[in-house]
């Protein structure tokens, strides 16, 4: 199982600030498609605790992710899972890596309860900047759309500054968005 240790700053666009940031650094780039599907049990009881378990689908491959918040960014924990369970069924005992199942269970969210209640689709370009990692996201959930910047760094002080300097540069407010997985189920949630 892989760790790591994820330092991102993130901020909600206008479809014109999505589209003035792709035409000044992504010309000549198409988006690649991936889809997050949610696990969680119906009472919310992982994102509750501000931690979020997803099967990103990418180029038919699936990876496992628990992400679970530190004092300076989130550790991920990821595995390779070779399908998707069956939406709204609670997952088999055995899907979980044992390695996530064991940090759920010490976070007491009960393992029997656990679904996939949900996906998100995201049309993503990728840049790396000096600084860190450029990335614009176009995600697509329950009839809704938004427009996000992400910025992925290794050092949270010098990113930062860096991740503020490039809003300054190209006009943009700063609105810190919630992460992708509670936009998801605010909207399920408001659709209910």
């Amino acid at each position: 199982m892989g760790q790591e240790l994820e330092i991102e700053f993130k901020n909600l666009l206008t479809r014109e600030e999505y589209s003035s940031l792709k035409q000044y650094y992504f010309k000549q780039n198409e988006p690649f498609k991936q889809t997050n599907h949610y696990i969680d049990t119906e009472n919310h009881d992982i994102i509750s605790q501000k931690m979020a378990l997803r099967i990103r689908e990418k180029n038919k491959q699936y990876e496992m992710t628990l992400k679970v918040p530190q004092k300076v960014g989130l550790l991920e924990y990821n595995e390779v899972v070779d399908s998707l369970p069956p939406i709204n069924e609670p997952l088999d005992k055995h899907f979980l890596p044992k390695n996530i199942s064991e940090i759920l269970n010490k976070q007491q969210v009960p393992l029997n309860e656990l679904k996939l209640l949900g996906d998100l689709t995201t049309y993503r370009l990728e840049k790396s900047l000096d600084t860190g990692l450029l990335v614009l996201d176009h995600s697509e959930y329950l009839g809704k759309e938004d427009f996000e910047l992400e910025f992925e760094v290794t050092d949270y002080n010098k990113g930062k500054e860096a991740f503020l300097e490039l809003l300054a540069e190209h006009q943009i407010e700063n609105r810190k968005p919630d992460n992708k997985v509670k936009r998801f189920f605010d909207a399920q949630s408001q659709s209910t």
